[in-house]
Order: structure tokens, then sequence, then C-alpha cells
């Protein structure tokens, strides 16, 4: 334990109060989880918020997190933070967590926060609270804006103070200075953290080294300006904001598939760098729920290939938490699962049944009918392609093909493309790979291994919804004809 005592102190409470007005972080009978870690600023924290609960009719109750990573230490702050809660006479919660959830190789500390904040959810939902503060002051602040300028996030947004309008930092414009001095006037305890001196930590080494070196040697005033700064910047940072969001409406598809946010690339090219940016931000935070772990490294490959026009080649992207990003010709699609590798599938197809495809999402029916040269002739013709901002292909509404019965005689099959595959495309006189014909197709990578192969005793009869092979053609000599026709059912698969 150590105490503090000065003479004077600043009137904390006034600015509390300013605080919590300017940002509405309370309103009149709130229940409040308390983080608290028995450090100074976390047990003035508690001491205002107790001060101002009758004037705001706030329920309080301290929330404290023992991380296992200080056996010694964590044992004493857990029973001096729960002696606090009841002289202060608020209810008392407390998580112990162990050395196993540390795994090996991970951020002690990020993953450390991560546990403590998900604690303080578990508490919130238990006592139906609405508001959880920590003890973030405008010191912290200033030290988390340097790490964000010297990781290059991107963006200068530091400590919000009110996050998803229930995490509050009320101290949040306060300086250190100031919460040491109201500790020392009121003869606050409180816990000294060990951890807080370990320069093995970034933002040790930038409170006790780079801060005071910056003051001393460049500015005096070198928070201020930042904090002036940082303010500046996240004015225009909310404009550019709220300019990303209705872009990124407008670019999304409504056709992604669940799980899946899926762009329109012609309109991503087409944005300033600075809005394509943030529209990617924005869409991963879709699937995410956050863009913490998001830096600025990771979106400028994606931005740059985007800004490549020439061939319009697939690129895939890995992005942080297992989300991708895969570059198509037409789209940019963000999922968590690898789109361009598909299981394979096969499934025979008989004369007169009506076949099930649900990999492809279409009923496939194959009959045998007289030859009718009026109603063939279509078949001649290539077939659509898909739908170039995302949607269905043509295989996945309605398509037919006839073939020469005479032509077609063998087990037929149905199934997805496979290395080495090739067939004679109608009308080229030659012979192609599968691979090169979609690409000659532009037939997106993540349709690829979804699309129905025909195969006729062993060769591709029939490239469902796009091209019949040669060899199966439909002539003048042609007898009778095999009509097999692929319709969409509400059974379709993603």
């Amino acid at each position: 334990m150590s105490d503090r005592k000065r003479e004077n102190g600043p009137d904390m409470l006034r600015q509390v109060r300013r605080t919590l007005l300017r940002y509405g972080m309370v309103g009149s009978g709130d229940t409040v989880v308390v983080g608290v870690s028995g450090g100074l600023d976390s047990v003035s924290l508690l001491d205002v918020l107790t001060r101002l609960q009758a004037e705001y009719r706030l329920n309080l109750l301290v929330a404290h997190v023992d991380h296992g990573l200080r056996r010694v230490e964590g044992e004493r702050e857990l029973h001096f933070v729960e002696a606090l809660a009841s002289r202060y006479g608020v209810p008392f919660e407390v998580c112990r967590i162990g050395p196993s959830s540390y795994s090996r190789g991970t951020n002690i500390q990020a993953r450390a926060r991560r546990l403590r904040y998900q604690f303080f959810e578990e508490v919130a939902r238990k006592w139906g609270a609405q508001k959880i503060a920590t003890a973030h002051h405008q010191d912290d602040q200033t030290e988390t804006l340097l790490m964000q300028l010297l990781r290059g996030t991107g963006g200068l947004r530091g400590i919000r103070p009110v996050r998803e309008g229930r995490y509050i930092r009320p101290l949040i414009e306060i300086r250190r200075e100031e919460i040491d001095a109201y500790a020392g006037r009121l003869d606050l305890p409180f816990c000294e953290d060990s951890s807080n001196r370990k320069r093995t930590y970034l933002r040790n080494r930038i409170r006790q080294d780079l801060i005071p070196w910056i003051q001393r040697e460049v500015n005096p005033s070198f928070s201020e300006a930042l904090l002036h700064l940082a303010s500046i910047l996240n004015e225009d940072m909310e404009c550019l904001h709220a300019m990303a969001e209705s872009a990124l409406e407008q670019a999304t598809s409504p056709t992604h598939a669940e799980g899946e946010v899926t762009l329109r690339r012609d309109l991503l090219e087409r944005m300033p760098r600075a809005i394509q940016r943030r529209v990617l931000r924005q869409a991963y935070k879709r699937l995410e729920g956050s863009t913490r772990s998001l830096s600025f490294v990771h979106l400028e490959g994606v931005c740059v290939a985007l800004g490549t026009r020439a061939g319009r080649v697939h690129k895939a992207f890995s992005l942080p938490r297992g989300i991708r990003a895969f570059l198509e010709y037409d789209v940019l699609h963000l999922s968590r699962r690898d789109l361009w590798q598909g299981n394979p599938y096969q499934y025979p197809l008989c004369l007169g049944e009506k076949r099930p495809i649900p990999e492809a999402g279409i009923l496939l029916c194959a009959r045998r009918l007289p030859f009718d040269p009026l109603s063939a002739g279509e078949a001649f013709e290539k077939e659509p392609s898909g739908d170039p901002n995302g949607g269905s292909p043509s295989w996945g509404t309605r398509s037919r093909a006839f073939l020469d019965a005479d032509l077609s005689v063998g087990t037929m099959v149905v199934r997805n493309v496979r290395p080495g595959d090739r067939f004679r495309p109608l009308g080229l006189g030659g012979e192609k790979k599968l691979k090169d014909f979609f690409m000659d197709e532009k037939i997106p990578r993540s349709l690829r291994h979804r699309i129905p192969i025909l195969e006729i005793a062993g060769r591709v009869g029939w490239v469902v919804g796009y091209r019949i092979d040669e060899r199966f053609k439909v002539s003048q000599n042609t007898k009778g004809v095999i009509e097999v026709e692929a319709l969409a059912f509400a059974g379709e698969s993603a």
C-alpha cells in the first residue's frame, strides 16, 4: 500500500461533471460497472463516482480481475479492492484468470485486455448495468495516440470518451498529475502495480522515456498539442466516416451470401483512396464487429490491387481474425470461408429423372426427344455468363442444352471441375483447358468450383450454363437429341 497526501488538489468533481455532461455518459438511475484494479487511477474513479452517486442516482458495483500474472501482488490487490468496495458500500465481483488462459506466442497484454472486458460484459449482463466505467485519463490518451502514430494504424482516434454507447471514461479529460493531487488531498489508499515500471512494454517506454524527452527537447506542451491535433483529425475522420458509410451502402451487392460482404469493384475503383480505405474497414467491421486488429498495412495491399486495372487479375488477401478478401473481375468478397476452394461433388444422371445439385442450387433434368431443328437451334449458341455484380450465374436460373443422342452414349454424371479438365468448346474449333475457358469467359473464381459439368462416358459434354462440347453437337445427321435442362430450386446452396 502507499499513501499520498497533498494540501491542495483540483476540483476534480467539477471536471468530471463537465465530462459526464459533454459526452452524455450516464443517465439518471443507471447501473454502472466500475472496473477497479486497485491502482491510483481506478481508486480515484471509484471515489469520484461514489461522491456523484446520489446526484445522478447511480447504482454502482465494482468489478476486479486478477489476471494471474503477478501471484503475490495479484492476491494482495484482490483483497484490497474487495475491502475498498465494502468500505464504499457497493457490490463486488471478481474474476480469477489462470495461467492456462495465456497460450504461448500470444500477446499477453492484449489477451489480458480481452479477458478483462469479457468479464466486465458478463458482470454488466448479470446486474443489468447500462454502463461500464474505466479509469482512462488524458495521459493514457496521449500515450495511446503516440502508439497509434508509431505503429501506423492509419488514424489518430485515441481512446474514445464513450465507446459502443456503454463504455465510459469519466476521467478522460483529466491529467495524471491532477488525479495524483486528488488522491493525495483525500488520502486515498491504492496499490502500486510493478508491471507499470517494466520496460518490456511499449506503453511504459513511451510514458517513461519518449514523452519526457519530447517535452524537454522539443515542445513542453507536446501532450496538449497532440490532443489538439487528434481532436481536429477526429472531426475530419467523422466526416469521412459518414461519407464512407454512404459509399459502402451503394457498393454492397444485395446478393452476397450470409457471413460475407460483397462489394462492386467498379464503384470501389472510382472512390478516392481515403474513402475506399474506410469502406473496406467498415465492410470488415460488419464481419468482425471491430476494426481494432486491422492496420493500414492490411488494407493497403487491397487498395493497390484495386488501382491496378490491367487484366483485373484475381487476388486474395489475408486479413486479421481469419477474414480474407477475394478480389475478382467485378467484385470484392470479404469472408471467413475460402471462397476459392470448394469440395468435390459428383452425382449420376439418368434419362427421365430430376437430379438436384445442391452445391450449384439447381435441378438437372435429362430426357430423350425426337430431333427438332427449330427448338434445338438455340443450343448452338454460347449461353450468357453470370451476373457481373456477383449474382447468380446463368446456370442458377434456367438453361438448356441439346446433345446428339447417338453421340451421347455412356454413363452420365454431374460433377464440378477437376484439375486438368479439357473440352472442345462449340464453335472454337479446338481443345481448351476448362481453367482457361473460365478465364476467357471472365467467370469469377469463387463460382468456378460450383459450376456443374455434365460428363458423358468420361468426357465433358456440357459446361452447364455456358458451352457444350463440339463432339456432342447436333448436326444434319442427328436423329434424336438429349435435352438437358437446369432449373433453379429452393434448396440452393452457397
